[in-house]
């Protein structure tokens, strides 16, 4: 997807992502302290910028950050920037998430973005890198989203 000069770069301007930026966090959010509210700061159609205050909270030793966390963290990361490429009725779920991490995710002020490289009608793919304060790229994120009808998602008991 090519830039868009003419949308927001306000997160709290795109309505797709007007619920989590609320605060209305779901349960699996807030169990795990995901901020998107509080850490995405840039947005627009196809792409996100988070950044995130690493406060140790989440490391496994040594400073390092747990990758359960940062996989956690990814997913978030990729489904927002996919949320700000859906179209009216549109929902989806992640269907494959690759992490990898290069070095270890160190540093007080953790820079993650990402880009939706492909999106057709029923797929998006959407890719996405964690940047240390000095500058090199620790993680890159790939994932899949199958894109549905959003009544595809409501519950059926």
């Amino acid at each position: 997807m090519g830039h868009m000069s003419d949308t927001p770069h306000d997160p709290r301007l795109l309505p797709q992502i007007a619920r989590f930026m609320s605060g209305d966090l779901p349960p699996a959010h807030q169990a795990m302290g995901i901020r998107p509210d509080l850490w995405l700061k840039e947005a627009e159609k196809g792409r996100v910028l988070f950044r995130w205050p690493n406060d140790g909270s989440r490391d496994i030793g040594n400073g390092r950050v747990f990758g359960g966390w940062i996989a956690g963290l990814s997913d978030n990361v990729v489904s927002m920037c996919m949320a700000t490429a859906l179209e009216d009725g549109e929902g989806f779920t992640t269907q494959d998430l690759q992490v990898k991490i290069f070095r270890p995710v160190m540093g007080d002020l953790i820079e993650i973005e990402a880009w939706v490289k492909n999106r057709s009608r029923s797929t998006g793919y959407v890719e996405a890198e964690w940047r240390l304060p000095n500058g090199k790229v620790a993680v890159k994120v790939i994932a899949w989203k199958a894109i549905r009808p959003r009544e595809a998602f409501e519950r059926k008991d």
